[in-house]
């Protein structure tokens, strides 16, 4: 009993010659990425790998900032609302950048 081999279709034949394909010569086919989106991926990554438990701390910070907050309400001088506001802002922009973010590729 012999084997049947399926021929895959287009192999074998030559590929139409095309006019806008990049040579392997110019630059920006073999270059590396920016500095600054490497450094964004190596961030990401960072704060990806410890997010479970830095989600957990900031929280709790972002917590004690708000209590801080309702007690110092009336106290003039103390810019506890404002700190606590800074503190929200930065947990849910960590958490955009970690959950919503990604790297294409690395």
């Amino acid at each position: 009993m012999s084997a049947k081999l399926y021929k895959f279709p287009d192999v074998g034949k030559d590929r139409p010659h095309q006019e806008n394909v990049r040579k392997a010569t110019d630059p920006l086919v073999h270059s590396s990425p920016p500095f600054l989106h490497r450094l964004v991926h190596i961030v990401w990554l960072a704060l990806a790998i410890v997010w479970p438990i830095f989600k957990w701390l900031f929280a709790v910070d972002v917590l004690f900032q708000f209590v801080r907050a309702m007690y110092y309400h009336n106290t003039p001088g103390v810019f506890a609302g404002v700190t606590a506001m800074i503190h929200a802002s930065l947990l849910i922009a960590i958490t955009y950048f970690v959950e919503f973010y990604g790297p294409r590729k690395f």
